[in-house]
């Protein structure tokens, strides 16, 4: 059995049951395997590993490894490009990270599953969703993973805290175009900050994600029209930015506690 989502910074994988692949190397990309279930027979440089438990095992871009489980084992895989934890004013250098790793493989199966719930209808009904997800993810290993990007030299990540003119600039622009589809990236860009700060930094200042922020404007401005004209429900959907009618009465109903519908009448 085999599970695989991909964006463009990360990819989520979980083999299970006798999986096994060739000898192969990713030339940009870490790798980080974690048994979750039995035992994962692993090789790396012609070295053999025996993982189970907590025992995770890195793979820097250009390592040549595979691998194949036992029965009823299984394993999940994170990859992330090697510039997604790279460290200020050394554009270009290779973070490294201790060879073996300590990973709580029920925590891991835990985020495993909400990251890949997500990601598998994210992309399509609202990118800025899924490159939320994919930060996450981000802050996950930087929080977990033991080597040179650690704990003593996180204050060295691209960009510091945002002055509150930038931060007035993208709640201005989120205020403008809150119907269209904005990305992490535009946002990011408008604060002067790296992705991985600027998430931080809106959650810390605002209270909620940028997502979750624009849902609020849609959900505010839907509420006017439900309250104060007569355009169906189908066409405030389309106008708000919403992917699916579908999409507008599950969200609405999360944050209003009724259906658009309900709205309207009440």
């Amino acid at each position: 059995m085999e599970m695989c989502i991909r964006t463009d910074r990360i990819e989520l994988f979980k083999g299970a049951d006798r999986f096994s692949n060739q000898p192969h190397n990713h030339g940009h990309w870490y790798q980080v395997t974690v048994p979750i279930q039995g035992i994962c027979h692993f090789t790396m440089e012609n070295k053999p590993y025996q993982l189970c438990g907590d025992q995770g095992l890195i793979q820097h871009p250009g390592t040549e490894h595979f691998l194949h489980l036992d029965t009823a084992a299984s394993v999940i895989i994170i990859k992330f490009r090697e510039d997604a934890l790279q460290l200020v004013g050394e554009p270009g250098a290779c973070t490294e990270f201790t060879e073996k790793q300590r990973m709580n493989p029920h925590e891991l199966s835990r985020r495993f599953r909400e990251w890949t719930s997500e990601l598998m209808f994210a992309e399509s009904i609202a990118p800025l969703a899924a490159q939320e997800t994919e930060m996450r993810v981000l802050d996950y290993l930087r929080n977990t993973l033991s080597g040179s990007h650690g704990s003593g030299s996180r204050a060295d990540f691209r960009g510091g805290l945002v002055r509150d003119v930038h931060l007035n600039q993208v709640l201005e622009y989120m205020h403008e175009y809150y119907t269209e589809a904005v990305s992490i990236e535009d946002l990011a860009a408008i604060a002067g900050q790296s992705r991985y700060h600027f998430m931080r930094t809106f959650r810390k200042c605002i209270g909620v994600t940028p997502y979750q922020y624009l849902l609020r404007l849609r959900v505010g401005d839907a509420k006017a029209k439900l309250r104060n004209t007569s355009v169906s429900v189908a066409d405030i959907s389309c106008s708000l930015g919403f992917s699916s009618v579908s999409q507008f009465h599950r969200i609405f109903l999360k944050m209003a506690g009724m259906t658009p519908g309900e709205f309207r009448r009440g």
